[in-house]
């Protein structure tokens, strides 16, 4: 021929010198991909660890330990929040659909917002119960407002999510810079909202972290806080690494990289929010009875006390009006101190 036709560059391809176009192939994060195979017995294990957890829970329902986890009804709350955040993995594979990709984010958002809020009044309640200073009990009691705060925590996630899925709403987007390929993939919409989503996780993960960073020095039974600290420390390292991971990842398996952060966040608050009172209740049952409980906290309020005495004691010291000599006309030896 004396001139060349030039294939249509989004849906076919041609190799030099070629007389015939190419179809291009669709790709996007299928179920029978390897990487999605993987990440969704991951996903599985988290779900039937939540059931374990949850048959071990209300199997020692009465316990000092479940008491002490803030009881049934908040754990189970917990519990569920962590299985619907696993099952959000699932809206990341398979073909992207208007449905999948307007509401995964919006369902892990939801999810990991109140998973946290839940977590954060268990911090606060621990803090207030063992607080012996009275500033900051008093501030706690006004502070301590769980169901109002858990609402509210949820409700603002709901409302960004909302106003997202409204003004900038993703959608499905054909990506046609790989020569050979038509990567399938959803299109975030807006940027700022999805960063502001998991900003506002980040903020109530960082609040929790401080409560429970506050209360790590309390009785061991109790000190829960120190490991929803690890959990929170856990969650921040994940979600600080996905960012510049996310943001250079081009491809089918852009989607896995947020699904690894999930998975991995998710991981570490579950373990260590319940696997070691699990550990407790199993194998230190000797630990698990209200005379143990009532003993380590007769110790540490004891320890407390004696820590205030010893500070009061500091304190009135500091304020003691130094000793002045003075002279008595009649007696040129004699001295009296006014205190």
């Amino acid at each position: 021929m004396d001139y060349c036709f030039l294939c249509n560059n989004k849906t076919h391809w041609a190799p030099v010198n070629s007389i015939t176009c190419y179809k291009k192939t669709v790709e996007y994060l299928s179920w029978n991909d390897w990487f999605a195979i993987l990440l969704i017995i991951l996903s599985g294990l988290g779900v039937v660890l939540i059931f374990a957890i949850s048959t071990i829970f209300t199997r020692n329902l009465d316990t000092p330990v479940v008491k002490a986890s803030g009881g049934l009804t908040l754990c189970y709350v917990i519990l569920l929040c962590h299985f619907f955040i696993f099952a959000s993995t699932g809206f990341f594979i398979g073909e992207p659909r208007e449905f999948k990709c307007k509401s995964r984010q919006a369902f892990f958002g939801i999810s990991f917002a109140l998973c946290i809020s839940c977590i954060l009044m268990k911090s606060l309640k621990i803090l207030l119960a063992f607080s012996f200073d009275p500033k900051l009990q008093n501030f706690l009691k006004c502070l301590y407002k769980p169901i109002p705060i858990v609402v509210t925590c949820m409700g603002i996630q709901v409302v960004i999510c909302t106003f997202w899925v409204i003004f900038r709403s993703p959608f499905v987007e054909q990506n046609f810079f790989i020569r050979r390929v038509i990567i399938l993939e959803c299109n975030e919409g807006s940027i700022v909202a999805f960063g502001v989503m998991l900003g506002y996780i980040a903020a109530l993960a960082f609040i929790c972290f401080i409560f429970a960073f506050k209360g790590r020095k309390l009785p061991e039974n109790y000190n829960e806080a120190k490991f929803i600290t690890f959990g929170m420390l856990i969650y921040f390292i994940a979600w600080i690494t996905f960012i510049p991971v996310y943001t250079t990842t081009f491809g089918k398996y852009r989607p896995a990289v947020e699904i690894t952060v999930i998975l991995i966040s998710n991981y570490g608050i579950l373990c260590c929010t319940f696997l070691p009172k699990c550990y407790i209740i199993l194998y230190k049952q000797e630990t698990n009875t209200k005379s143990a409980f009532l003993k380590i906290i007769y110790n540490y309020s004891s320890k407390s006390a004696g820590i205030l005495t010893v500070s009061q004691i500091s304190l009135e010291s500091n304020f003691t009006t130094p000793q002045y000599p003075i002279t008595n006309s009649c007696c040129k030896s004699e001295k009296t101190s006014v205190n």
